[in-house]
């Protein structure tokens, strides 16, 4: 329990630190390169399909960080942003303006006790957060993204991918400390099937019963830097080919 609080305190403190000076810039990007535009826009446009395709109402990203994700999101769901960090959510409270997204919540909270009731959303989700957790600390969080996830819902979790682009770059400069550019913290690699075991050991604790757990892939396997020319053209085809080795790996479990 001590470790589980340190942990969460230290990703309070680190990423609060990231989103005060993120927001003290004079001139604040909400994307900082045509890379993350496109990721983002490929990620939204799917939660948005599988949101709508089973009539979803109510979503929630448990941990949100910026909220881009879930800010993107059709005006039609009513969306719930929670996070730990007070920066963050003014974060994502700058980022709902500048898209002039109206009827977000904005919920302070821990995302291993979350002030919700049983039930309360058709879809849970989040990306790049339980790689900051050790292996021990993930099922509670699952757990509890479960408990708040309705009936036939969906929980998914988004982890970034140590066979992309942009993850190998940053590992190399974790090295290589004298270059400037993104650089690995505390994450940590696990491997898909360990997370689904976690879904399945979760379900087996509980009344829920998975329907299916499925693996999608987001973001180009090319470094964020790339240049949208490139993007657009190579860049397209290495990602069709390459399909296993974009930057976000999606692990969705549909509840029955």
């Amino acid at each position: 329990m001590n470790n589980l609080k340190k942990t969460a305190e230290y990703e309070n403190n680190h990423w609060s630190k990231i989103f005060k000076a993120e927001l003290e810039k004079k001139d604040v990007q909400i994307f900082s390169s045509f890379w993350w535009e496109d990721y983002y826009k490929e990620l939204s446009t799917y939660i948005d399909n599988i949101a709508s395709l089973n009539n979803f109402n109510n979503i929630l990203e448990a941990g949100c960080g910026s909220g881009k994700a879930t800010i993107l999101l059709n005006e039609k769901f009513n969306k719930t942003l929670l996070d730990i960090s007070k920066n963050a959510l003014n974060y994502a409270k700058y980022t709902a303006a500048m898209f002039n997204a109206k009827d977000i919540n904005f919920i302070e909270g821990n995302i291993f006790h979350m002030p919700f009731k049983d039930k309360e959303y058709d879809m849970v989700w989040n990306i790049g957060v339980i790689e900051h957790y050790e292996l021990g600390e993930i099922e509670p969080i699952i757990k509890e993204m479960s408990r708040v996830c309705s009936d036939k819902g969906i929980v998914a979790i988004g982890v970034p991918n140590l066979y992309s682009g942009p993850i190998i770059k940053a590992m190399l400069l974790k090295l290589l400390k004298f270059i400037p550019g993104y650089k690995i913290d505390n994450e940590k690699f696990y491997k898909v099937e360990t997370i689904k075991k976690i879904f399945e050991n979760v379900c087996k604790k509980s009344e829920k019963k998975i329907e299916y757990i499925k693996i999608e892939y987001f973001g180009n396997p090319l470094i964020i830097e790339t240049p949208k020319f490139i993007l657009r053209t190579i860049g397209s085809l290495i990602s069709n080919i390459f399909k296993k080795n974009k930057f976000l790996i999606l692990i969705i479990c549909k509840y029955e």
